[in-house]
């Protein structure tokens, strides 16, 4: 097999970085709503800057649906065709919007040789993306144990929509430059205190609709002994205790380690949205924490799921927690 060394470099804190990256590709997918045909060569051109290759299926977007990108047949199959790809090393989603959760019922009738292959792609490469794409990190921790990339979307970066701080962050995962990525937490006060200081499980979760839109189906989050994180575009706080509130009688929160709260994003009353956040820590009985950086807004930090993650107490109320990407695709 063939390979060409190609490197190149940006600058993060102010210190240039150096990648040598194989020649390597990426399958891009629009699993849920359409995106814009005109940043379709924008983000072939994004990823060859990064030193990868682009596989966009021909005819990825169809006039005729008026609803998603495309047909569910045709999504569900671009999908399995990027889950099933020996020879890319990520799955990278336009955008979200709606219509992930149509692809399910097509991923479950799939062939047994066709389940073994997604199986056996475990950790050698990842999905990536937010929003929407929640369905899919879901389906997928559950169904095959695979570690995925909470991310921002591909028509995000092309349209100026991320912050190059997010992205400078993002490519140091993906190029296998960075192992890990670390992030400060603050806990929100509820008599809880970590053994030692310590909290060591795995992080699953994203956008609080599609983890509530779980319960009940064949892909129902896990949350047994994992950190669950949640973001959301929600600008009615009442609405979001709703949906906490729901959780809650659904058990969906009884054997879990934390709960970390990302961006909620709130146009309505910032204050009654912390007020929700404080009475939900206070009406539970393991550790609430907040992470700024991570949701909808400009900045959007990468955030790996479904493996190790470590929270450390470092002094009142403040944390920090280091999340590793799966050590299997960091050696690809």
């Amino acid at each position: 097999m063939r390979f060409i060394i190609l490197l190149f470099s940006f600058v993060v804190a102010n210190i240039s970085i150096c990648f040598a990256i194989s020649d390597t590709i990426i399958d891009v997918i629009a699993p849920s709503s359409k995106g814009s045909e005109l940043n379709l060569q924008l983000i072939e051109d994004y990823l060859e800057s990064i030193g990868v290759k682009a596989n966009v299926p021909e005819n990825i977007y169809s006039d005729n649906e008026p609803l998603y990108s495309n047909t569910d047949e045709f999504r569900a199959e671009s999908l399995v065709k990027a889950l099933t790809n020996p020879k890319s090393i990520a799955i990278w989603c336009i955008r979200g919007g709606r219509g992930a959760n149509r692809l399910i019922p097509y991923l479950e009738k799939l062939p047994d040789d066709v389940k073994k292959k997604i199986a056996q792609n475990k950790n050698r490469k990842i999905l990536m993306g937010f929003s929407d794409v929640s369905v899919l990190h879901i389906y997928l921790q559950n169904k095959y144990d695979w570690s995925t990339l909470h991310s921002p979307m591909l028509e995000q970066i092309v349209d100026n929509k991320i912050s190059q701080d997010s992205i400078d962050k993002l490519e140091l995962l993906i190029s296998g430059y960075r192992n890990n990525i670390k992030f400060n937490l603050k806990m929100i006060d509820n008599g809880i205190e970590l053994n030692d200081g310590i909290l060591e499980s795995k992080v699953v979760g994203g956008s609080i609709s599609l983890v509530r839109a779980s319960i009940g189906t064949c892909w129902q989050i896990d949350t047994k002994d994992k950190i669950l994180f949640l973001e959301e575009v929600e600008p009615d706080p009442a609405l979001l205790e709703l949906r906490l509130e729901h959780l809650k009688q659904a058990h969906i929160l009884d054997e879990v380690q934390a709960v970390i709260f990302g961006d909620i994003l709130c146009t309505n009353d910032e204050q009654l949205l912390e007020l929700v956040k404080h009475r939900f820590a206070q009406s539970v009985n393991f550790p609430v924490f907040t992470l700024n950086g991570i949701g909808h807004a400009r900045t959007n930090y990468p955030l790996p799921l479904n493996t190790r993650a470590v929270i450390n107490h470092i002094k009142g109320n403040r944390f920090s927690m280091t999340v590793e990407m799966p050590a299997e695709w960091r050696r690809r």
